[in-house]
């Protein structure tokens, strides 16, 4: 059943594209390498199914999630399939929605992930490609979930950014909700000036004028 759905992923950074599913199965979380799975019968699993020409991803998430096995913060790796892993279902919202729904964000949330990082750095990996969506709260902890990266070297100081923008932004929003399209334009704009000598308090001054909009 899982071996049959059809992922097809598109020309850039977009989210995949699903074909049919059977009704036993629910989609609960597309990116743009893979779909997330859920079956009624057992939903406490997450079948993660790649799309074709994402294989390798696949395969540096499994080395990641086997090197993790021993932290908290990470989903449980209990198998693999020819185009799919199976860990465990991770409930709860991500610092996007958090962010979208006005839900607060601690500092203790911070911190965790922070632990998290040394965690799997301690593991032998080397943690990146954290960002909002990849952040899951669960009550007094979070988990981490998007590995296929941390096999790979270079820090792309996504979560530095994130942690400066939380210290020095956040406070002009917290606990107020945020429009999605104000989220996703500075997501563009951040991917668009990332490496062009960036400056997160330069960056960030381009943005406060929109930001005492947002608290409105």
């Amino acid at each position: 059943m899982i071996e049959a759905i059809e992922v097809r992923a598109g020309e850039g950074n977009v989210p995949v594209e699903i074909g049919s599913v059977p009704e036993e199965l629910q989609c609960v979380g597309i990116g743009t390498d893979a779909a997330v799975f859920v079956h009624s019968f057992s939903p406490s699993y997450a079948f993660k199914v790649y799309a074709e020409g994402k294989e390798q991803k696949k395969v540096n998430e499994v080395r990641a999630y086997e090197k993790l096995a021993d932290s908290s913060y990470f989903p449980v790796f209990y198998g693999a399939g020819s185009k799919f892993i199976v860990i465990s279902f991770e409930s709860g919202m991500n610092l996007y929605d958090c962010l979208v729904t006005g839900t607060y964000i601690s500092p203790e949330v911070i911190e965790q992930v922070d632990k998290a990082i040394e965690e799997a750095r301690v593991a032998g990996l080397n943690p990146r490609d954290i960002h909002l969506k990849n952040i899951i709260l669960q009550e007094d902890s979070i988990k981490l979930i998007d590995v296929s990266e941390y096999v790979k070297p270079g820090n792309d100081q996504r979560w530095e950014h994130l942690k400066e923008a939380y210290r020095l932004y956040y406070p002009l929003i917290a606990s107020k909700p945020v429009s999605p399209k104000f989220l996703d334009f500075v997501k563009e704009q951040y991917n668009k000036y990332k490496h062009h000598n960036f400056s997160l308090g330069r960056f960030g001054r381009l943005f406060t004028a929109l930001l005492e909009k947002e608290k409105k």
